[in-house]
């Protein structure tokens, strides 16, 4: 039997999640900005490591509702 989640699970194509990507880049720039702390290193390393995957992934990616 599967759980829900897996029920659910829905693909979404690449193109879909790098617009859903730069949306949420795009609300944080609007959100911070006039704030001039920088991040902090682990957020730096994560954020490039998204940078990465998202330059070389070709698979859908999936997402639960």
């Amino acid at each position: 039997m599967n759980s829900p989640d897996v029920r659910n699970a829905i693909q979404i194509d690449r193109g879909s999640s790098l617009a859903i990507s730069h949306e949420i880049a795009d609300r944080l720039r609007i959100k911070l900005r006039g704030e001039h702390d920088p991040l902090p290193q682990h957020l730096k390393a994560l954020v490039e490591r998204i940078a990465q995957i998202s330059r070389h992934s070709n698979q859908a990616i999936e997402v639960t509702k």
